[in-house]
């Protein structure tokens, strides 16, 4: 049994190195083919609130307007081109847009059942919350939102590798991603994610887990640990209920999540933060903070607000016009290393993840 166990081990670690060789082939192929914008990767900032003061200040010097208007102040005929082009991009490059919008369709019966089972209606939506968002009147409380949400996600690494797929181009960033995390919570104990070592995490929380996709892929850094996704829309928990049904979801607002202190070995907040007003960012980073067990690890996956000045007009605007809070004051002004630091987080390391995103990792003090 001993050695059938270790035979299983190696043929694990072997599968996981071949992953990894995998992903570096493809990434060479990326970086032959890829835009200009697509090698320009930044350095991650050195200095407290540069990253909000330096897209301010990058956009004045290039004559960048970033305000734009507000989605419900928009013509029909302009929201309608937001979401075309997003709509159009995807099916282009081979997403089945509208096929998967009828397969969630004729599922609703089950998503409703999940709606009623995951639906706390103690919960306040704020007002944030309760705005036009993401090209819908009703932001992310509606069950088209829902339904779009598989392929909208699908849809985020395009343009981010030219002559990939878009399969290829979410395992490249993803991937990229969950070996940083699943690697920094092994070093800071003295050993090798190669090791296939037992002392990995127990539990991960993944805040603004939307349809439950961030919650799979963070899992995988960890195999075995038991995953909980939190989102504020019942409508997108649903879905993940639908998809994921072996981790566990839960309806609650990040900044107050109502779980226990210290109370998980991980959390991960992926493309949260940029949807949120700076105030509520704040206070969702104290929340992880009151939620992670000493010597935890938290890792935030989000926009570099900087690489939106390189993309095209065209492309910037469609996605400003549906991110209301993806503006000076707001996320291009928090700074997620300080928030951090000040919050008595060690070994905080940000670094660029991918050609459009950033990826932090720290770790609570013990």
């Amino acid at each position: 049994a001993g050695l059938a166990a270790l035979g299983c081990s190696s043929a694990a670690a072997a599968s996981k190195r071949h992953r990894r060789r995998a992903r570096r082939s493809i990434a060479v192929l990326a970086t032959l083919r890829e835009t200009a914008a697509g090698t320009k990767v930044p350095e991650a900032p050195q200095s407290p609130r540069r990253l909000g003061e330096s897209v301010a200040s990058l956009a004045s010097e290039a004559g960048i307007d970033l305000k734009v208007k507000p989605w419900e102040v928009l013509s029909s005929i302009a929201k309608n081109a937001a979401r075309d082009w997003f709509m159009k991009r995807a099916q282009d490059r081979g997403i089945p847009w509208s096929e998967s919008v009828r397969f969630f369709q004729s599922k609703q019966a089950e998503l409703e059942r999940n709606f009623a089972e995951l639906c706390d209606t103690s919960v306040e939506y704020p007002a944030y919350y309760e705005m036009p968002f993401h090209g819908y009147d009703q932001g992310n409380l509606s069950w088209l939102a829902a339904y779009e949400l598989e392929p909208a996600t699908q849809s985020m690494c395009l343009g981010y590798y030219d002559g990939l797929s878009w399969q290829d181009a979410q395992e490249m960033f993803r991937g990229a991603a969950r070996e940083v995390i699943a690697e920094t919570w092994f070093a800071a104990r003295g050993m090798s994610a190669d090791e296939q070592p037992t002392e990995g995490p127990k539990t991960l929380l993944d805040i603004g887990c939307s349809g439950g996709f961030s919650t799979q892929e963070m899992a995988k850094a960890f195999p075995g640990v038991e995953a909980t996704g939190v989102d504020l829309s019942p409508y997108y928990l649903s879905v993940a209920k639908f998809l994921y049904p072996q981790h566990r979801f839960m309806h609650a607002l990040a900044e107050e999540t109502g779980l226990p202190d210290e109370s998980f070995d991980v959390v991960t907040l992926n493309f949260l933060l940029h949807e949120l007003p700076l105030d509520a960012s704040r206070a969702a980073l104290r929340e992880a903070c009151r939620l992670l067990a000493p010597g935890g690890m938290i890792a935030i996956l989000d926009v570099d607000p900087r690489r939106l000045l390189e993309l095209p007009p065209l492309r910037r605007w469609a996605f400003q016009v549906t991110e209301p809070w993806c503006k000076d004051g707001e996320y291009y002004s928090l700074d997620m290393e300080k928030e951090l630091k000040d919050l008595g987080f060690e070994a905080v390391k940000l670094m660029a993840n991918d050609p459009v995103n950033a990826l932090l990792v720290a770790r609570k003090a013990k």
